[in-house]
Formats: structure tokens, C-alpha cells, sequence
């Protein structure tokens, strides 16, 4: 069902075309008198047309209609036409990822002699206020591009803002209101292009009027953005209004529909040139060694291949049979393999094990079994799975990525697909397989929303529904556009609904995300992220900041506490404390897991053991997935820790002597056994091997199946086409994952039933029932989406008997979007809580209240005892609330003189890290060959950090390969003694960009033995009979000098580029600080180095 969602319905997309079509006569009575006003647009023979501007510009490229219809207007003219646009770009800015231009500019190299400029949309949310600037920005912008280039008088033809559609979802904002705002700069258009004497094209009147005919989203997808039939008719406006009379041929030509299919495609093609994915290892940082070998000639293909679809176009266009496509393009060379060089990831030889092989090799405690569930042996379809989920009817649908890393040029387009696997006879193995979508472009996340599902395909998030039951995708949505894809294995992923119904998508490090949606602009670079999207309102924000360098997993257990892990070190932490309102300069925390022996890393996938079809004795054990260091999955045994708390490593739940076994993404399924994807892939790595290495596997993949043979699976729940008492009575089951199911279920239903089928079930419950405190909580999650929470229950729930469920009401209470009544009052009762777990939570949700008392109510939390967790979320909310309390300094101190240390500690340090993060955000990105450089490291030195912080950061961030003292391994230059040998700019340096001053001692070296064999490790010893590596695994290999066909140093630290951005400002100081203290000359080797 979906009456709850914006989603717009491919059938009302079809009928608001015949309403578009009858509503022509009046747009062109209206265009009359208008186009007269403003100068046409003078195309010429071979212009070279450029479309620039924010998201309303880019979705102009995925339908087509304007750039048809210019070429059939202009059939002899040659065109070549391309979109430029940008999700979120102003006339002020247009951010790109970082070291975007370094090979080359495309819209340079394209040289435009003609531009569509389309901004406004982004820049009305700032009001009546924003309009003057806004219009001085944009003359600035088209002064600045006349000036460049080949654009000559009136070249540049302006685009209004559309007007907003009042849709039926009541979530989504005002159109009234955010009309009156788009009129204002619709005008600022209009009077930019008078001034400059330009075409322009008043789109902001037609479609509000259009708009106004039909109510519901008819030509929106959201109410701001259009859908195919507001693309047809925006193309149609701008077609009539920049020249002086209709075309000869428009949406009825016989050709009409073949050219604008090819025109789509040329656009795909051309996007692939100017938003390429993995920009990072294309352009970016992390081009060498691999990348400026293979994606010069790349691009060179590309460019080739638009351009002959350009001669396609000028064919059809003038009604005559086109050339063939792609003929004569230009071949590229093949990659070399880097298979050998990474012994610490790799197998020892290129062989994939059969299922059955495969299945051998894995080992279990003894009490558990590990059976394939599906295998490319019996499912061809099933390669690099990456993500898996249950859907309603417990089936296992999982997301496939054979394309990864990225699309090559010269192959047929993406075919990354979503799968849906059935087990029709309950005996643990699939037995058939259906596809549900198979043109996704690297679905590195994806998730169950309303009656369809949410999938990433890069740089976008889709919603896919299927329409006619034949478990298809029929329909397809952009729902965001503009997610980072600079590094497709860093991008937005690892999807997960949290208990209230947002869905959380993580995002590393480096990356530049900025997307459109109906509350404005959203954009966030650099840092890494969980992201908190809510579909229902079309709404974007952080979660989690910082998730340390490259998140790969979340989970929550039973009482809604999350839990989130860092794909790079593996590192796990605690998320509530982490959660708390956004502020900049947030520092890290320690992990809660504990075991002993170098890191297992990186983390594919985490969760809790909460299924009654195991054994008691693991119940609630936390495990996540590794899939280099190990191959298995790690098991924990959970306590508490005073507030927070701590897991201890036990037995691991699955282990293998396979290499190429990558487990990933372990799910509790409906039969309570634990599900997990296996990548199986010989290669493991983005930036250890080219992304074309010829190694990388994209055939294989399996479904495995842990289970103990000796216990009953549970009765599988299903959700489809339930009643909703029936499906509320199934929030009673033990299994937590069959509760996640049951409230996503739930949130698909319409809200007033919903709300009304709680109210009575929940009615008839007895005090005495043994789950009312667990099913009052279940109750206020799902409420939580529907943005109302009942009063009395949530009452009831914070004055529990039990600590976790008033840990979990406090939660609710920094909802400000629930409805929750008088939310401080009962914060300051939760604040003097006897348990730290609850005064933390409620610490935390203060920190969504901006008012003096809550900053009052948070000092008061340390009149009670507190630990490591509770004075980190303390800290954290005072520096959310500094803009409040800062003003009222001294009435705090005053009334709080146990916390004027700390108030001043927090202004002091949160001020310092803004600084600091500026300066060195600065030094990073804007200075590279500028003189500045030294001044800039200077400043940054002089200031002072807290070296005992500063070993925490560098525990979180350094130990797996650099050592101090005792603690970390020699897979980098030991730092026992750095603060002796380098200064502190020195230091700076060398962090920010690890690669300008390598020490020879740390320079890998790949070496190509006369048998074909690649080594890649630290050179520790050489003369001329022999030459000894040291291997990321830290063994020593010994390779004899006339062995050695090829002998490479490679010009990159093996240290990973931009880690110095999973710190805040603050951090950086504090490990600068610890780092020049040492000064101890460094003692022998640890006896192992990890990678």
C-alpha cells in the first residue's frame, strides 16, 4: 500500500500526459504576448550546446524530450548536445569532488558555444533574504562564462524555477509556501536575463498553473522534482519560449521516440565521462599507481563513443537510416594482474573452490553447521553479492555487483542486479531465483520500503515497485541523486532501518555528497557518515558523525541500541553516544569489542545472536564479518560497561582456509538460522590492484546458511497480507530480526489504521503480561514514523522497572518531530535516573532541545557518578547547545561552579577544532602548489592537544600498521621516536599527504619474478644473490636476484590517503600532541606487522 508515500505511480504519469496535452492551448495563449519580450536563442549550425545547472538541469538528460525536439528543430544543424547539470550546484558555487579538474575540465574540453542555465530552485529556500544575492550571483556566473571560452552575446539563455506541486502526501512541505519563495527568484531570473539581454524561459508560471488543474502529483515526483510527464512538459515550455515559433516536428514525429532513446543513451554515455565513478582512483589521490595508467584512454573511448551517437542523432533527425554504433571506437589495453602482490588478502593460487569444496573448508564450533544456501554453480545469476534482506513473504533477496568496481567502456551497460531467492521446501536450500532489477550500477546498499524497495545505483538512490505481481521491477523512481560515488566501496550502503523508521546509509571517508530534495539542498564532504533519510517526508540528514574512516555495518539489538562498525580498522562502536545533535569538530570513541592479537579487519556486516533456534548460552552474542585478517565471523560475549558496553571475544562463529571465502552481511532469517553472503573473490581491495586487474572476479558468489543441527529452526514469520492485529501479535516473537520486519511492515500500512489498530490491541493487553514493557516500546517505534507517540504508554515506559526500557523511552524523547508532549520536563526526571545508561540517553536527547535548560539539565547530570561514556556525551551535547550557553557563560558557572572547567574546556576545544579543521581543509585541498603551504602547517603547530586523547586517536586510527613502544605493528615507520626526528610541520606533512616523503625503508617494491609471480612488501634486505620482502602478513620472503624479471618501487605510502579526515580538528591536534612526545628510540620488530 501506498497512500503514505510521494511515490508517484507510473499510470498517473501516463494520464498526466493526455492532461498535459489538453492543457497545451491554454500554455501557448499564455506564451503568446510573452516570448515577444525576451531576444530567441540563436542556434547555429554545429553548436556545441551545453545544459548547466542544479538537479532540475541533470534530470533533463534522463528523458530526453528538450534535446529532441532541438534536434528536430535544427535537423541540419549538426548539434552536439550535453548535460552538465549538478545536483544541489548554485550560481554561487558548484562544488565538485575533490581534484575533479586534475586531468582534464569536461565541460572545458567540450567548449560549449551555447548554454541552457537553469539555477534558483536551491537558493529559494533561503527566502525573500537570499533573492538579492542570488541575483547578483547569478549575473556574476554568466559575466564569468561569457568571459571564457566560446559563449558570445547572448549564447547563454536563462530557465526559471518550476513551481512546486502540492502533492496528496502530507509530509512533504507547503506548495503555497514554497511558491510564494520560487516566484521571488523566478522574477530574479527574469530581470537578470532583461539586464544581460539574454533568452530566457519563464517555466516558474506555466507549470504552477499546470500544476493548479489536477491535484496529487501528476508531474512530480515529489512535489519539487519533475517525473517523465513534467519533463515533457517543461521541454515543451522551453521549446516554445526561446524561439519564435513551434517547430516543424515535435512529440508526434514518426522519429520522435528512436532519437530521444538515443539521446538518453548518449547522456548515459556522456555521464560516465563527466560524473565517472571512482573519481578518487581516476583523478583523485589515489590515481596512482593503477589509475593514470588505464582511465586516460578511457575517457578518450568515451569521448569517442558520445560522439558517434552525436552522428546517430543528426541522421534520425533528418529522417535517414543511422550509422552503426560503436564500430570503430577506440580498443584498450589490457591490465596487468597484480594477483601475488597482497599475500596477506590472497589465496595462494587462482583457483575457486566448487560449492561443495568451499563448504568443506569452512569451519564451526561444534555445535553449528554451515550449509550453501545458493551457489553461481546452481544460480548463474549470483556473482559478488554484497547486501542481503528479507522481504514480507521471507524471501532472500540480495544485491549483486559483477560490475564492480565500475562500468568499463566498450561493455554492455551495468547489469548489477537485485535477486530474489525462494525456498519452497523448507530445507534450508534456495530453489529458485527470480531478478528483480538487473541494470543497477554498484547497489552497495538497499532495503524493503511501503510496496517496493530502496536500492542504491550509483551515484543515485531508486525506488523500484513491481507493478503486475510478476516480481519485476515495473516502475523507477529517482528518489536522490547526487550520493558520492568518488569511491564505489566507500559510497552510500549497508542499508538498515532503525527502530523509529529511518533508514541509515553509511558513507566513508573522502567522498562528496550533494543531493536535491524537497527541504533544499543537502550536502557533506570529507567526513564519513551514517546518513538518516526518511522517505516519507523525502528528508536527508546525519546520523552519525564521525564513522571513523569507512563504515560497512549497523545493527541494534532488542532495545534499539545501535551499534555501528568501521570497515577499514573494524573497529565497533557504540552509536548513542555518537548520535546526538550534529555539531562540527565531534570526536571519536573507543570501540566496545575486545579481543586480544592483531586487528581482524575490515568489517563486512554485524548483528546480535537473538534467535531462539540457538543455544542459550549464545543468546545475545554480538558477531560481525571479516574478510581479510580472517575469514569468518568474529563471536562476542555482551555485558555492560557501566553506562555503554563492552563485548569480549569467544569462539568464532565461522572460520575457512579458503582466501577467497569474504563472508558479508549476516542476517537472523525467519527460520531463526544466521544467512550470510560470500563475495568469493581472489582479489580483495579497491585501491590495492587496478580496478581493471583482470583477477577481479565477477562470476562467483554463494548464500551460506549457519544452523545447529541438534535444535528446532523457529516457525517462520511472514508478514504479507496480514491483518494488522495479526502482524501487531507478531511483534510478541523473540527473534529481533522478525520484529524488524514486522514494524517495517507496519510502517507500510496507512497511518490512521495503523494508529487506531495499536490503540485497540494495545487496549486489551493485560498489566500483568510478561512483554508490556517490550511491546510498549515496539508500539512507540512504529508511532515514532507516524510522528505521534501515545502519552501514556510512553509514561509507562519511563518509569519501567527495568533500565533498558527507559533507556529506550528517553531515546524517544530527542525525537522533535514525534509529537512527544513536554519533552524537557520529563528529561529532567530521566537526567537523575539511577542507571548511567538512562541519564546518558537522556543527556543525549538534550541535545535536540537548543534552550538554556537543557544546557542546565545536562550539567546536572554530573552531580551523579559518571564514566568515559557519560562525560563523552556530556561534552558532546554542551557543544551542540554552544551557540546557547555561550551568551550565558557566566550565569552557569555560577549556578554550576562544578562545571566552569569544563564549560570552558568544551568553548575552548570545540572553538580550536573549528579552526583547526578549516585550516586544515585549507592546507589539503586549496593549497597545493601554493606558497602558503608552510605559514598554513605553522599555524596549525602552534597549537596545543591533549596528548593522552591523542593516543586514543592514534590507537583508532594508526595501530594497524605504525607502532609506538609496544603497541601497534611495523607494516609502516615505527613512531617511537618521531617527535625526535621530525618537527611538528614535518608531522603535519607527513600526514596529510603520506606519499610527498616516503622513507626508503617504507617504500613497497613489487617485484615480478621470471614465472610470473607478483610480490609485493618492504624491501629488509638486498645484495646480489638474494632480495628479502617483508609481506603485509608479516613474514619475510626471500627471492633469489636472478628470479627477478621486474623490480618496481612504488611512488604511493601504503599509509591510505585523506585518514587525517576521519578526525575532527580537534583529533589531529591531540595526535600531533602524543606523536611529538615520542621519544624513545624504537626497540626490535613486533613479531608480526598487519596490513
Amino acid at each position: 500500500m501506498v497512500s503514505s508515500i510521494a511515490l508517484p505511480m507510473r499510470d498517473r504519469c501516463a494520464a498526466s500526459r493526455s492532461t498535459a496535452a489538453l492543457f497545451l492551448g491554454f500554455l501557448f495563449s499564455w506564451m503568446a504576448p510573452n516570448a515577444l519580450a525576451a531576444p530567441t536563442w540563436p542556434i547555429v549550425p554545429e553548436d556545441r550546446i551545453a545544459i548547466v545547472g542544479n538537479g532540475f538541469a541533470e534530470r533533463m538528460r534522463r528523458e530526453a524530450y528538450f534535446e529532441t525536439l532541438l534536434h528536430l528543430r535544427f535537423p541540419e544543424a549538426e548539434l552536439r548536445i550535453r548535460n552538465f547539470g549538478w545536483p544541489a550546484d548554485e550560481a554561487r558555487a558548484q562544488p565538485r569532488p575533490n581534484d575533479y579538474r586534475a586531468l582534464d575540465d569536461p565541460y572545458v574540453v567540450f567548449a560549449p558555444t551555447k548554454t541552457l542555465v537553469w539555477f534558483g530552485f536551491n537558493e529559494s529556500f533561503a527566502g525573500p533574504s537570499g533573492v538579492e544575492a542570488f541575483e547578483t550571483a547569478l549575473t556574476e556566473w554568466v559575466a564569468k562564462s561569457t568571459a571564457q571560452g566560446q559563449l558570445g552575446p547572448g549564447s547563454v539563455a536563462l530557465a526559471t524555477p518550476v513551481a512546486c506541486e502540492q502533492t496528496d502526501n502530507a509530509w512533504l512541505p507547503d506548495a503555497t509556501q514554497r511558491n510564494a519563495d520560487l516566484a521571488l527568484y523566478a522574477k530574479a531570473v527574469e530581470r537578470v536575463a532583461k539586464k544581460l539581454k539574454l533568452p530566457v524561459a519563464n517555466l516558474f508560471d506555466p507549470t504552477r498553473a499546470a500544476f493548479a488543474r489536477e491535484p496529487g502529483a501528476q508531474y512530480t515526483t515529489n512535489g519539487s522534482h519533475l517525473n517523465a510527464a513534467g519533463e515533457r512538459l517543461a521541454a515543451d515550455l522551453l521549446d516554445q519560449q526561446l524561439f519564435a515559433a513551434p517547430g516543424p516536428l515535435r512529440f508526434d514525429a514518426p522519429q520522435f521516440e528512436e532519437l530521444r532513446s538515443l539521446l538518453v543513451d548518449l547522456e548515459w554515455v556522456h555521464q560516465q565521462d563527466y560524473r565517472m565513478l571512482n573519481g578518487w582512483y581516476v583523478y583523485g589521490g589515489r590515481n596512482q599507481p593503477f589509475g593514470v595508467v588505464n582511465f586516460p584512454e578511457e575517457f578518450r573511448k568515451i569521448r569517442h563513443m558520445t560522439a558517434q551517437r552525436d552522428e546517430v542523432a543528426w541522421a534520425l533527425a533528418r529522417g535517414e537510416a543511422p550509422p552503426p554504433l560503436d564500430d570503430a571506437t577506440p580498443a584498450l589495453a589490457s591490465t596487468p594482474t597484480a594477483f601475488g602482490s597482497r599475500p596477506y588478502s590472497e589465496p595462494q593460487e587462482l583457483r575457486i573452490l566448487t560449492p561443495t569444496e568451499a563448504e568443506a573448508a569452512l569451519q564451526t564450533p561444534p555445535e553449528y553447521r554451515v550449509e550453501t544456501f545458493a551457489s553461481e554453480e546452481q544460480f548463474p545469476e549470483l556473482a559478488n553479492p554484497v547486501q542481503m534482506a528479507f522481504d514480507s513473504r521471507g524471501r532472500l533477496w540480495a544485491s549483486c555487483m559483477p560490475t564492480y568496481p565500475q562500468w568499463q567502456p566498450g561493455q554492455a551497460r551495468p547489469n548489477d542486479r537485485l535477486l530474489i531467492f525462494t525456498d519452497n521446501d523448507g530445507d534450508g536450500r534456495a530453489d529458485e531465483v527470480k531478478t528483480f532489477a538487473n541494470d543497477l550500477h554498484c547497489p552497495t546498499g538497499f532495503e524493503f520500503f511501503a510496496d517496493g524497495v530502496l536500492v542504491i545505483s550509483q551515484p543515485q538512490l531508486l525506488f523500484l515497485r513491481d507493478v503486475d505481481g510478476d516480481d519485476r521491477a515495473d516502475e523507477r523512481v529517482v528518489v536522490l541523486d547526487g550520493l558520492a560515488s568518488d569511491d564505489t566501496h566507500h559510497a552510500c550502503g549497508a542499508f538498515e532501518w532503525t527502530p523509529e523508521g529511518q533508514l541509515v546509509m553509511l558513507e566513508g571517508i573522502a567522498l562528496h555528497t550533494a543531493v536535491e530534495t524537497p527541504w533544499g539542498a543537502f550536502r557533506h564532504r570529507d567526513q564519513s557518515a551514517a546518513y538518516r533519510f526518511d522517505p516519507r517526508r523525502w528528508k536527508m540528514g546525519v546520523h552519525i558523525e564521525p564513522c571513523f574512516a569507512n563504515p560497512w555495518c549497523i545493527t541494534h539489538d532488542q532495545w534499539g541500541q545501535g551499534f555501528v562498525g568501521d570497515g577499514t580498522g573494524a573497529q565497533q562502536h557504540w552509536a548513542t553516544p555518537l548520535s546526538g545533535a550534529r555539531f562540527d569538530g565531534r570526536r571519536g570513541t573507543d570501540q566496545w569489542v575486545h579481543y586480544e592479537g592483531p586487528v581482524m579487519r575490515p568489517a563486512l556486516g554485524n548483528g546480535f545472536l537473538d534467535s531462539r533456534h540457538f543455544p542459550e548460552e549464545a543468546q545475545g552474542n554480538f558477531y560481525y564479518a571479516c574478510v581479510i585478517n580472517m575469514n569468518g565471523i568474529l563471536q562476542f560475549r555482551v555485558g555492560d560497561d557501566g553506562a555503554g558496553f563492552r563485548g569480549d571475544r569467544i569462539a568464532d562463529l565461522v572460520a575457512s582456509s579458503d582466501r577467497n571465502f569474504r563472508p558479508g552481511d549476516p542476517q537472523i532469517g525467519p527460520d531463526g538460522a544466521l544467512y550470510f553472503v560470500d563475495w568469493h573473490n581472489p582479489l580483495i581491495g579497491h585501491m590495492q590492484y587496478s580496478q581493471r586487474d583482470p583477477n577481479r572476479d565477477h562470476r562467483h558468489g554463494r548464500i551460506y546458511r549457519l544452523f545447529a543441527p541438534d535444535r528446532p529452526l523457529v516457525e517462520p514469520m511472514v508478514q504479507y497480507r496480514k491483518t494488522l492485529p495479526e502482524l501487531l501479535e507478531q511483534l510478541r516473537e523473540f527473534e529481533t530480526a522478525t520484529r524488524y520486519r514486522v514494524r517495517r511492515e507496519l510502517r507500510a500500512r496507512p497511518r490512521q489504521e495503523v494508529l487506531a489498530a495499536i490503540d485497540a490491541w494495545f487496549g486489551e493487553l493485560s498489566a500483568d503480561d510478561p512483554q508490556i514493557d517490550r511491546l510498549r516500546i515496539e508500539t512507540l517505534w512504529v508511532e515514532q514514523a507516524f510522528s505521534r507517540v501515545d502519552d501514556g504508554r510512553l509514561e509507562a515506559a519511563l518509569h519501567s522497572a527495568d533500565p533498558r526500557v527507559r533507556a529506550a523511552a528517553t531515546h524517544i524523547l530527542g525525537d522533535v518531530d514525534s509529537g512527544v508532549e513536554n519533552p524537557l520536563k520529563r528529561l529532567a526526571e530521566m537526567v537523575r535516573d539511577p542507571h548511567p545508561r538512562v541519564r546518558l540517553e537522556a543527556v543525549r536527547s538534550l541535545s535536540f532541545h537548543p534552550e538554556l535548560e537543557s544546557v542546565q539539565l545536562a550539567l546536572s547530570a554530573l552531580e551523579a557518578p559518571v564514566d568515559r561514556h557519560l562525560d563523552y556525551t556530556i561534552e558532546s551535547t554542551l557543544a551542540a547547545l554552544r551557540a546557547t550557553w555561550a551568551p550565558r557563560y557566566d550565569e552557569l558557572a555560577e549556578r554550576f561552579p562544578q562545571a566552569k572547567s569544563l564549560l570552558q574546556q568544551v568553548g575552548q576545544r570545540y572553538a580550536r577544532s573549528e579552526i583547526v579543521a578549516k585550516l586544515l581543509d585549507e592546507l589539503a585541498h586549496r593549497t597545493r602548489e601554493s606558497g602558503r603551504r608552510p605559514a598554513l602547517a605553522a599555524q596549525i603547530a602552534e597549537f596545543r592537544g591533549d596528548a593522552n586523547q591523542g593516543k586514543a586517536v592514534f590507537q583508532r586510527n594508526c595501530k594497524a600498521c605504525h607502532r609506538v613502544a609496544d603497541d601497534g605493528a611495523d607494516f609502516g615507520p615505527n613512531l617511537s621516536d618521531v617527535g625526535k626526528r621530525l618537527l611538528r610541520t614535518e608531522i603535519i606533512g607527513s600526514v596529510l599527504d603520506p606519499s610527498e616523503k616516503i622513507d626508503p625503508r617504507y617504500r613497497a617494491t613489487n617485484v615480478v619474478t621470471v614465472d610470473g609471480k607478483a610480490v609485493s612488501g618492504l624491501v629488509v634486505a638486498s645484495d646480489d644473490d638474494a632480495l628479502s620482502l617483508l609481506l603485509g602478513d608479516g613474514k619475510v620472503v626471500k627471492i633469489a636476484q636472478s628470479d627477478v624479471e621486474e623490480r618496481i618501487e612504488i611512488e604511493v605510502s601504503s599509509m591510505p590517503e585523506k585518514l587525517y579526515e576521519a578526525m575532527s580538528g580537534g583529533e589531529f591536534v591531540d595526535l600531533l600532541e602524543f606523536l611529538s612526545q615520542q621519544t624513545t628510540p624504537p626497540s626490535d620488530p613486533a613479531p608480526a606487522a598487519s596490513p
